[in-house]
């Protein structure tokens, strides 16, 4: 995946994330699986940009 692609992705995920927070707990269901999600792609980003770094 592209990393702008990916960079994109997770400033999406965490508008939509901050949304949630204002009006969720911290262990609302919606809230843990946005988070996990974020969690995922910025790993897939990091590898990515550590990917582009080597080479």
């Amino acid at each position: 995946m592209d990393i702008k692609i990916l960079d994109k992705e997770i400033d999406n995920l965490k508008e939509l994330l901050y949304r949630l927070l204002d009006s969720n707990s911290l262990t609302n269901e919606n809230v843990v699986n946005y988070s996990q999600k974020l969690d995922k792609l910025i790993v897939e980003y990091q590898k990515h940009r550590d990917f582009v770094k080597v080479q």
